[in-house]
């Protein structure tokens, strides 16, 4: 009966952990799209990002790679029955892979495209 709570406590740890890797990560590419927008979109391509936005670079350039691999993680949990008992942790993952979901189909448009090139390029 132990391991069974202490492992219900790591995947409880493990699935707060996996939300809050990919909230992070979509929070990230928000403040990069939001600085983007407000600050210096009129001067593109002629300036290159400011110095204050290195989350939002790396956000923008290589995001996709560490929000794609936590996708790969969360929808075979979202699928469980152990998770679904659960429903405040089911939430809390369904929306942090949600939002994740979103940032990378925003990452394939052309204004995504555009929001790369100008923090890579």
């Amino acid at each position: 009966m132990r391991t069974g709570t202490k492992n219900q406590g790591g995947l409880t740890r493990w699935t707060w952990t996996l939300a809050l890797v990919q909230l992070l990560i979509v929070a990230m590419y928000a403040y990069g799209a939001i600085a983007y927008l407000t600050t210096e979109a009129e001067y593109f391509p002629e300036q290159s990002p400011p110095g204050w936005a290195w989350p939002a670079v790396i956000a923008v350039g290589v995001g996709f790679i560490p929000a794609l691999l936590c996708l790969a993680v969360a929808l075979p949990k979202l699928n469980s029955s152990g998770l679904r008992a659960d429903r405040r942790r089911w939430v809390g993952l369904a929306v942090a892979s949600s939002l994740t979901g979103l940032m990378l189909l925003v990452m394939v448009t052309p204004p995504g495209w555009e929001l790369f090139d100008w923090y890579v390029s």
